[in-house]
């Protein structure tokens, strides 16, 4: 059984806050001895923690991992040393804490949440890395009580619950922030810096541009780490796992971050970030025609993707959908740069948006070719170039249908 078979259908009306959790947390009598790191930001936390846990477990420590969303299997969002937890585990949770997740009404999120506390636990792992599902202030994974928290950056996204404004987002943002605990951030631009100063004590803040320096390139499908430095490490000609420009701030973030925790040397360093993976991001899966996958899914990290394609690839046919409640329609209006055709596709999730209105927004926007499909299992069968973003559900969605077409 998977947490998901008990919210399947069910719309819960959220109210932000962190009560639910933490009285499930006491109820449990639960306090981690293991030490966590939490990663935020709009944008590009997900690779974060890629490589942050990577670099724990080669330097030899057991690392449980805290992944959201999944793409096509539940399992993704808990993990140590890399490796899904097992369908039994999970569904000996799923009965052992029903109880607790509707003593506490926990949303689907927070019982995820809780689960992957137990688990860490339970395995006796000696690190453990969290990603924030939404926002800071009030997201579940705060009571992980981490040691060190990272923030990647504060773009355009949530802002039904996170503010319409880049000042509310960056405040929200930082409610990860614990006075005396670290704080990484990935900008020391406006807002995220500047309500850093006000909200923090400046000697928490390790600030990317200031406190830590790092530079790089892509060179066709390799990304490189030409330099980063610290007041600890430094560290030159780095191969990253991860490819795009923008990988080379997320690996700089992780080994700032890690570096907080434990004194890095140069070679498990090097094999760690040269190694680390993560599904769905700037993902070939297929090479000849070029099936690119992204989990962009917001405006900001639709036109990131968007100007990298563009660099290193030229023009390739986008494959789009999105979910409603998503500014999708700018996300849109970037892709517009790369073809004047676009495949558009439902999503078997319920939050999917209307394809007539995708539809309809893409004619206005110019695009002369505007193409149904009925499935994501029939991205697999056009044979051009294409570049598949909108929603991590649709990149879940075309990975599970490759992974079917290869054990047939």
């Amino acid at each position: 059984m998977r947490i998901y078979d008990l919210y399947e259908g069910k719309d819960y009306q959220i109210v932000p806050t962190l009560d639910r959790i933490e009285r499930a947390v006491s109820y449990l009598s639960f306090k981690p001895s293991y030490t966590s790191l939490q990663v935020g930001g709009t944008n590009g936390k997900g690779s974060t923690c890629a490589f942050a846990q990577n670099i724990l477990k080669h330097h030899g420590y057991k690392v449980g991992w805290f992944v959201s969303p999944h793409l096509f299997e539940e399992r993704e969002r808990w993990r140590i040393n890399g490796e899904k937890i097992s369908e039994e585990r999970l569904s000996e949770y799923v009965k052992e804490l029903r109880e607790v997740f509707e003593r506490f009404e926990l949303t689907y999120f927070e019982a995820c949440t809780l689960v992957a506390l137990l688990y860490f636990e339970e395995e006796g792992v000696d690190f453990a890395v969290f990603e924030v599902g939404m926002g800071g202030r009030w997201d579940a994974t705060k009571v992980c009580q981490p040691e060190v928290c990272v923030i990647t950056n504060v773009q355009r996204d949530h802002t039904r619950w996170l503010g319409k404004d880049c000042e509310s987002r960056a405040v929200e943002k930082l409610g990860i922030y614990k006075r005396g605990k670290p704080l990484v951030l990935g900008s020391m631009r406006y807002p995220l810096y500047t309500k850093a100063l006000e909200l923090c004590d400046i000697r928490d803040l390790w600030v990317a541009g200031i406190d830590f320096f790092s530079a790089g390139r892509v060179e066709g499908t390799r990304t490189i780490l030409d330099f980063y430095q610290d007041e600890k490490v430094e560290l030159r000609n780095a191969e990253l796992g991860l490819w795009g420009k923008y990988q080379i701030d997320n690996a700089s973030l992780a080994i700032r971050a890690v570096g907080l925790l434990i004194d890095l040397k140069e070679e498990p360093l090097k094999k760690a970030l040269r190694d680390t993976r993560w599904e769905g991001r700037m993902e070939v899966v297929r090479e000849n025609p070029l099936l690119l996958l992204d989990g962009a899914h917001n405006p900001d990290g639709v036109a990131r993707v968007v100007k990298e394609v563009k660099r290193h690839f030229g023009s390739l046919t986008p494959v789009f959908t999105a979910l409603r409640d998503k500014e999708w329609e700018l996300s849109l209006s970037y892709l517009r740069e790369l073809s004047e055709r676009v495949y558009l596709v439902p999503l078997k999730h319920h939050r999917g948006e209307d394809l007539t209105k995708l539809y309809e927004k893409a004619k206005e926007m110019g695009f002369r070719e505007m193409l149904f499909l009925d499935s994501a299992e029939q991205v697999l069968e056009i044979k051009e170039d294409l570049l598949v973003l909108g929603s991590l559900y649709l990149v879940g969605e075309v990975k599970e249908s490759l992974e079917k077409s290869r054990m047939i």
